[in-house]
């Protein structure tokens, strides 16, 4: 199997091409003709999962976050593109396409979050979040719930009024509460957001729950692994095996 095998079905699950504008998805480095008996499925391309691969003997990294971002100047021997180059190990990334698609991580967070007949929420022009009816009627055992099933270790949060109808957005997605009214959701379920978005949420009687980037996007990479297996049997995908990024005491 062919590096391009990957590649064509990662298009295929999250079309590229259904990533924000902004976004940066698809092959990073790498050769797609190149042989590839394992890969290795991670959240981010960085000096972590570089030493995994090399360790694990894979030839390629599917990652969520992008290897190559913003623009690059240069490229020299500090940086991880430059590293992965000289191992000759390709890099494939999903962002906003993963986030977006049917399966993906916001598919599979509003299930970890009890939402019921989820619909797309659209955001930047994508399908980057879902929202629905969810069954909490006690907002703080909700939240605890909620932390023990993402395997996070914190909850910031701003309860304004029960919570009936929830929104969710994976990793960064603070920003989205401005749409909250338009879809008649009274909280916003994300990774992260800003001091400005909490202000935001108490001042227009919303609730905000946060429960870390890491954790609500490192969901998918066990689905994920078992999805690829499906579809090329031939090759050996592992998982990153990091179940933690911030250290937090």
């Amino acid at each position: 199997m062919k590096i391009r095998d990957i590649y064509n079905v990662m298009n295929e699950l999250a079309p590229f091409d259904g990533a924000c504008g902004w976004d940066n998805c698809g092959l990073m480095c790498g050769d797609r003709d190149s042989d590839v008996p394992r890969a290795l499925v991670t959240l981010d391309a960085d000096m972590y999962a570089l030493e995994s691969a090399v360790r694990n003997h894979c030839k390629v990294v599917i990652s969520h976050h992008p290897l190559i971002f913003d623009a690059l100047k240069t490229v020299d021997a500090d940086t991880p593109v430059y590293r992965y180059i000289r191992k000759n190990i390709a890099v494939i990334s999903s962002h906003t396409c993963l986030d977006a698609a049917d399966g993906g991580i916001n598919d599979l967070l509003a299930q970890i979050a009890g939402i019921r007949e989820p619909e797309k929420l659209m955001l930047d022009g994508a399908a980057l979040g879902r929202y629905g009816e969810v069954s909490a009627e006690n907002a703080l055992e909700y939240i605890d719930t909620l932390k023990n099933r993402f395997h996070s270790d914190r909850a910031d949060y701003i309860l304004s009024r029960p919570v009936r109808c929830a929104a969710v957005v994976c990793g960064s997605g603070g920003s989205a509460l401005e749409a909250l009214r338009d879809c008649g959701c009274d909280t916003l379920i994300t990774g992260e957001a800003k001091h400005e978005h909490f202000v935001y949420a108490e001042n227009h009687n919303l609730n905000l729950l946060t429960f870390g980037h890491f954790e609500t996007e490192n969901i998918i990479v066990e689905p994920l692994c078992r999805r690829l297996r499906e579809m090329l049997p031939e090759i050996e995908f592992i998982p990153g095996g990091r179940t933690e990024f911030i250290k937090r005491r």
